[in-house]
């Protein structure tokens, strides 16, 4: 799909690196490192995700929690999903089918509002880069969507799960000693978020003592 331009009702917008948006985007992956081995990241290209088909899905599903709520207003986050898929999602939008129910919580999509957490996914399910073979490749280029995510009501968790009870809309796994280091966003309906954000970025890594 040509990039910065409609393409069949999908745009990939690039973003100057003088806008707004773009330091929005540099700030939130920067501010949101968790990992000590991790020392900052090398933003190349920042792309505003324009989608005709899954924006109006993801407001129908939003509306659709707000009257589940009585009216209220939805508690949506922009989250955080690597993954080396992230150009096709961008395009085509969330699809649990090639989800597996081996998740800690089960066929859901996944997200982390810890840019670091993500970058181990964006080879795949922390596996290393095509071309070094390397985990902690410094050279390739990665991908990592920045969602929003409708939450509605959180069902909040500290163990595993694979299923979301009746009445709630998405899954807050909170970090325990023996079961998560940081936060993890689980939502089962991938009407429920919308990918804002498609980064193109390098992983620079602390040098090992």
């Amino acid at each position: 799909m040509p990039r910065g331009r409609w393409f069949d009702g999908i745009e990939l917008e690039k973003l100057s690196e003088q806008s707004e948006s773009f330091a929005y985007v540099r700030d939130k992956m920067s501010k949101t490192i968790c990992h000590d081995d991790v020392e900052s990241y090398t933003i190349k290209k920042v792309y505003r995700i324009n989608n005709k088909y899954t924006w109006p899905r993801y407001k129908k599903r939003r509306a659709q929690i707000s009257k589940e709520l009585g009216g209220h207003w939805v508690e949506e986050k922009h989250l955080f999903h690597g993954s080396p898929q992230a150009k096709k999602i961008a395009c085509e939008g969330f699809d649990r089918g090639f989800a597996k129910n081996s998740g800690m919580f089960g066929k859901g999509v996944y997200f982390a509002e810890n840019s670091s957490k993500s970058n181990n996914y964006a080879f795949g399910n922390f596996k290393p880069c095509d071309q070094h073979h390397n985990r902690r490749c410094q050279i390739c280029t990665r991908q990592m969507l920045i969602c929003k995510v409708a939450l509605g009501r959180i069902h909040h968790l500290t163990s595993t799960a694979t299923s979301l009870p009746r009445g709630y809309h998405s899954v807050k796994a909170e970090p325990n000693s023996n079961f998560l280091l940081h936060p993890e966003y689980i939502i089962y309906n991938d009407d429920q978020v919308y990918p804002s954000f498609l980064v193109e970025y390098k992983t620079n890594y602390k040098r090992k003592p």
